[in-house]
C-alpha cells in the first residue's frame, strides 16, 4: 500500500523520563532504517504526531502526552503503511512483516486492534480468493458451465464475507472499528409508495435516502472527526446529494449542524469547513450560504473557537454582502451625472439593467468596457439599459473615458461628494464590477463578465418571449 503526501505538523518528541501516556512499540520485519512516522487523520488530511528512528525494523513511540482517540497511520521508509486504533488503550506493541502487513500482524496489549485486525485478515483472505477466481473467469466463455461455476464461488464468497461482518457487528458492538463499519453501511431505500391514482412518487426515494443519510453514523462522537470516513461522506451530502442552491445548500448544512452538536469536534469542523468553502466559492450566488452561516453561527456567537479579530472580520465581511445577494431587491442609489441631474436607480425603466462600477484609469475596465458596451448594443432595442458608476473622483478623466469608450448612450454617473454610499452597498472592493437587475431592480447576476452578461441576457430574454408566446 502506498500513502499519499500529508502535510506535516510541529512535532514535539518528549526527552522527559516521568512514564508515558502514550507508549506503542512496533517491529516490522524487512524495512529500511529510517523514520517512522505516527500520524492521525482530521478531515480531508492528515498530520504527523510524532518521528522516531527505527533501527533493525524496531521503534518505540512515546510521549508524556495522552493521543485524542481515532484512527491512526504508521508510515514506514518505504511509504508502506498501516492503520492502529487509538482509544483506551495507548500502551501495547505489535509486530508484522513489509512483506504481508496485514497477514502477518500480531498485536499484544490491544484488544480493539486485534479484533481490527482479526476482521481485515479475514476480508484480506477472501479478497485474494475472489480475485483470482476473477482471472479465472476472464478465460472462460461467458454463461458457459465452468463461468456460471466460477460466479456461484464468487457469490459463495461474497455471503461469506457478509454473514463475517454481520457476526462481527454483532459480537463487538462497543468497538470503536465496529462503530465505523455501521457508518459506512449504506441506506436501504424501501419501495416508493403510490398515491390513489396508483402513480409511483418520483421524489421518495431521493428524499428518504437523504433523510436518512446520516442514520447510520454517529454524529455525537468526537473520535469520528479523525477517521478518514467523516469528511468524504459531509462533503458528498453536501455537494452532491444537495441542489446547488443557496436555499437548499443552506437548509441541509443547518441540518448536519444540529446533528452533530453533541460534538463538539464535529460541530467546529462543519462549521469552519462549510464557512471556507462558500465564502471562497466561484459558483454565484453561493456567497448567500457563507452570509447564512455567518449570521446564524457567528453572529449568534456559537463559535467560541474563533478569536475577536478573526470573529469581527468574517461578520463585517458578510455584512458587505448581505445587502446584494441574488435574488434581492439591489439597495438604493442615486448619484448625479455629467450635468449635475440625479440619477436615480430605481427610477430606470427597463426589463434589464446592466449596472457597471469601473475606474476609468483601470486597465482591465478599459480591456472590459467596449466588451460590455457591445453586448449591451446588441440587447438595446429590447430595451438593456446600463447605470455606469464611475468609482473614482477625477470627473475630467471620467468624461475622457466616456467619449472615448463610445459610452453617450449610458446613463454615466459619478459620486463627486462620495455621499451614495455605493461601494458599501455593492461590496466594490475592486473594479470593474458587473451586476445584473430585472425589470423590478431584483439582482439577477453579479461580478460577472462580458461573456456571461451575454449569456445570461440571451436566456432571460428566452424566458421572456416564452411567457409571451404562452399567454
Amino acid at each position: 500500500m502506498k500513502f499519499v503526501s500529508f502535510l506535516v505538523a510541529t512535532l514535539f518528541i518528549s526527552t522527559s523520563v516521568f512514564p508515558q501516556a502514550y507508549s506503542i512499540s512496533g517491529k516490522v520485519d524487512g524495512i529500511d532504517d529510517g523514520d517512522i512516522l505516527l500520524g492521525y487523520y482530521y478531515g480531508n488530511k492528515q498530520f504527523v504526531k510524532d518521528t522516531v528512528q527505527s533501527q533493525n525494523g524496531f521503534f518505540d513511540f512515546e510521549s508524556e502526552e495522552v493521543l485524542e482517540s481515532g484512527m491512526y497511520f504508521v508510515l514506514l521508509p518505504n511509504k508502506q503503511y498501516f492503520q492502529l486504533i487509538i482509544d483506551k488503550t495507548q500502551s501495547f506493541s505489535f509486530q508484522t512483516s513489509a512483506v504481508n502487513m496485514i497477514g502477518d500482524m500480531k498485536i499484544q496489549g490491544s484488544e480493539e486492534n486485534e479484533l481490527f485486525y482479526d476482521y481485515q485478515k479475514f476480508t484480506q483472505e477472501k479478497g485474494v480468493q475472489a480475485e483470482t477466481l476473477k482471472k479465472e473467469m476472464k478465460s472462460e466463455a461467458k454463461d458457459s458451465r465452468k463461468y456460471n461455476k466460477i460466479q456461484e464461488q464468487l457469490e459463495f464468497i461474497n455471503n461469506e464475507v457478509s454473514t463475517y461482518k454481520l457476526d462481527y457487528m454483532n459480537n463487538y458492538p462497543s468497538t470503536f472499528f465496529v462503530k465505523l463499519l455501521r457508518a459506512m453501511e449504506p441506506i436501504v431505500i424501501p419501495e416508493a409508495p403510490k398515491n390513489d391514482e396508483g402513480i409511483v412518487d418520483k421524489k421518495f426515494q431521493y428524499n428518504y435516502f437523504k433523510k436518512h443519510y446520516w442514520d447510520n453514523f454517529d454524529l455525537s462522537d468526537n473520535r469520528m472527526i479523525r477517521t478518514p470516513i467523516f469528511h468524504d461522506k459531509m462533503e458528498k451530502y453536501i455537494t452532491e446529494y444537495t441542489p446547488q442552491i443557496a436555499d437548499s445548500l443552506s437548509s441541509s448544512l443547518d441540518v448536519l449542524i444540529e446533528l452533530a452538536r453533541p460534538s463538539e469536534e464535529l460541530f467546529k469542523y462543519i462549521i469552519n469547513w462549510s464557512t471556507h468553502k462558500f465564502e471562497t466559492s466561484k459558483i454565484m450566488g453561493q456567497d448567500a450560504v457563507f452570509v447564512h452561516l455567518v449570521f446564524n453561527y457567528f453572529i449568534t456567537r456559537q463559535t467560541p473557537w474563533i478569536d475577536e479579530v478573526q470573529l469581527t472580520n468574517i461578520i463585517d465581511k458578510a455584512m458587505r454582502i448581505s445587502p446584494n445577494l441574488i435574488g434581492s431587491i439591489s439597495p438604493f442609489l442615486k448619484i448625479p451625472d455629467d450635468s449635475g441631474v440625479i440619477q436615480d436607480l430605481h427610477k430606470i425603466e427597463a426589463p434589464f439593467t446592466v449596472m457597471f462600477f469601473y475606474d476609468p484609469d483601470c486597465g482591465h475596465c478599459k480591456t472590459e468596457t467596449p466588451l460590455v458596451r457591445d453586448v449591451v448594443d446588441k440587447y438595446a432595442d429590447r430595451g438593456v439599459k446600463v447605470f455606469a458608476v464611475c468609482t473614482e473622483f477625477d470627473k475630467e478623466m471620467w468624461k475622457e473615458f466616456i467619449v472615448d469608450q463610445g459610452l453617450e448612450n449610458w446613463i454615466n454617473v459619478i459620486d463627486l461628494e462620495n455621499t451614495s454610499n455605493f461601494r458599501g452597498k455593492y461590496n466594490i472592493m475592486g473594479t470593474p464590477r458587473l451586476y445584473l437587475l430585472d425589470e423590478k431592480k431584483k439582482i439577477i447576476a453579479k461580478q460577472i463578465n462580458a461573456e456571461a452578461l451575454e449569456e445570461i441576457l440571451d436566456n432571460e430574454f428566452k424566458k421572456l418571449d416564452f411567457q409571451e408566446f404562452s399567454e
